[in-house]
């Protein structure tokens, strides 16, 4: 819990500074357009010579804040120009597309998925989109990514599939998602949890009794 009020904490500091930093050049500008969402200041400044390869400070690109921040029409504009839709933060190393699918931008998701964003690639901890959007519940992203093909067992280090990890944190409307699409109950991690034991262990019987009856 700690780790995601520091990571949403850390994402809106970021778009606070980009909101109150001056005016610089044209790809700073287009950074801050991008992690406000503009998409007409975005395709203004594309006009003008700003390059979607640019960086920030902390390496992250235009494509990256305007996956993270939602807007499907900024993001559109990017991939048109040419940006880079499997370049991944330094730190974290997220995709796009993780990006979207941790911040619940479904519309961006299905974006980046027109443009053929791998749905395979993992993050530094070993997770895919499908297995954040399931953690946090992301029930539109996560039909939106298994409509795009996405893994439903594929697995993290410790065995973890998606179905286990929505049942971990309770996540009632992605499990039944997940479950419709033919998840395997089944499945058990490293440690021989599967998601019905995962979801009673956290406190929620009444999913676990769900996914029992499955």
């Amino acid at each position: 819990m700690q780790r995601k009020t520091l990571a949403a904490s850390a994402l809106s500091a970021s778009l606070l500074i980009f909101a109150c930093a001056p005016e610089g050049g044209v790809n700073a500008r287009l950074m801050r357009a991008a992690a406000q969402g503009d998409a007409r200041t975005v395709a203004a400044l594309l006009k003008r010579g700003a390059s979607v390869a640019a960086v920030d400070e902390d390496g992250w690109t235009p494509l990256l804040w305007g996956a993270a921040h939602g807007d499907a029409p900024t993001v559109e504009a990017l991939l048109a120009a040419g940006a880079d839709i499997e370049a991944v933060t330094p730190k974290e190393r997220e995709t796009a597309l993780t990006l979207a699918a941790k911040w619940n931008r479904a519309e961006v998701v299905a974006v980046l998925l027109r443009h053929g964003a791998d749905l395979r690639r993992r993050d530094k901890i070993g997770w895919t989109a499908l297995m954040w959007a399931s953690l946090k519940g992301r029930t539109d992203v996560v039909v939106a990514l298994l409509d795009g093909g996405a893994n439903i067992e594929t697995t993290d280090g410790d065995g973890n599939t998606p179905l286990i990890l929505a049942a971990r944190q309770g996540r009632v409307d992605a499990v039944k998602v997940l479950l419709a699409r033919g998840a395997r109950t089944s499945s058990r991690n490293a440690d021989g949890d599967d998601a019905e034991s995962q979801a009673a262990a956290a406190g929620y019987p009444e999913l676990a009794a769900l996914i029992k009856a499955r």
